[in-house]
């Protein structure tokens, strides 16, 4: 992999595989509609476009196709925060933005294209049977949505897709508002962070993990489209929870069961990692505790 494209890389994730992959000597376009106030390095690998994602015409034209491109990385995603997560527009767009993309990824002649999913993606089977959604189930159905028509598309075309669906990502640098990032926030400004009854399993990924597997899978031939990324090590979500109050030395401000459950329910199968680290090998190197004491740390 000596040549790849990012989408969305002014984000969390993307200027953190950036930032990776230059220090690789792996040459890098990074895309997004914004650098303004970017902590991106600068580089000889680095090359950023500021532009919509909107326009494929003005997109391939932005791209040197004579250069010839390894991978391209979707990162890109509107609504991950707030009220716009739970907007079906925004959300619908983004589905046609991955598209348009992976239309650009055939035309230029780029050998794989990985999209970013999530965990989140899960909750539509839980969706027959609630009586009403939170902001996050429409984010989830976009993601599945999105994965499902690209799969198709990209099969149809022949072109070498993977999707990546994430967990719960954690990291110093997160502030999202995910589990993590919201109970950290929470508890280290003293104030008490609300859950439901955490009882079922769950999982999380540190950053740096993540991105050594996203890495990994684009640099490597892949057997599957579809892997998930996360720690291969799941627990009860409560376990989780009193562990981060733990370290931060804020336990008493971890509340179980002051919140209803969403009604969303996960399976300790959703957070099966065998067929990737088959497929890219060990990528986890070290234990939640060790990374949540690295993370509250430099917090």
């Amino acid at each position: 992999m000596q040549k790849v494209i990012i989408t969305g890389a002014n984000g969390f994730i993307g200027r953190s595989l950036v930032t990776k992959l230059i220090g690789k000597k792996v040459n890098v376009v990074a895309i997004d509609v914004a650098f303004e106030n970017s902590i991106l390095p600068e580089s000889e690998y680095l090359t950023k476009i500021q532009m919509s994602l909107d326009n494929t015409e003005r997109l391939i034209a932005a791209l040197s196709v004579e250069d010839g491109y390894d991978v391209f990385y979707h990162l890109a995603w509107q609504g991950v925060n707030g009220v716009t997560k739970a907007d079906p527009f925004i959300q619908l767009n983004n589905a046609q933005m991955a598209l348009k993309c992976a239309k650009v990824a055939k035309d230029i002649g780029c050998g794989k294209f990985l999209c970013a999913g999530t965990i989140a993606e899960q909750a539509v089977n839980s969706l027959p049977h609630l009586e009403k959604t939170s902001g996050g189930m429409m984010y989830g159905a976009a993601k599945h949505c999105t994965h499902l028509m690209l799969e198709t598309y990209c099969k149809s075309i022949g072109l070498d897709f993977v999707w990546m669906q994430f967990s719960n990502i954690y990291g110093a640098q997160n502030k999202t508002g995910n589990l993590i990032s919201y109970t950290l926030g929470e508890i280290l400004s003293g104030r008490e962070a609300l859950f439901g009854s955490a009882s079922q399993p769950y999982d999380f990924i540190f950053v740096d993990d993540l991105l050594e597997a996203v890495y990994r899978l684009g640099d490597r031939a892949t057997s599957r489209n579809t892997y998930y990324i996360g720690s291969g090590a799941p627990r009860v979500l409560k376990e989780y929870l009193l562990e981060v109050g733990r370290i931060a030395d804020r336990e008493v401000l971890i509340q179980i069961g002051k919140r209803p459950d969403d009604g969303i329910v996960y399976t300790w199968d959703m957070f099966d990692t065998t067929a990737l680290v088959q497929d890219i090998g060990e990528y986890v190197t070290k234990s939640f505790t060790e990374r949540i004491q690295e993370t509250v740390s430099a917090s």
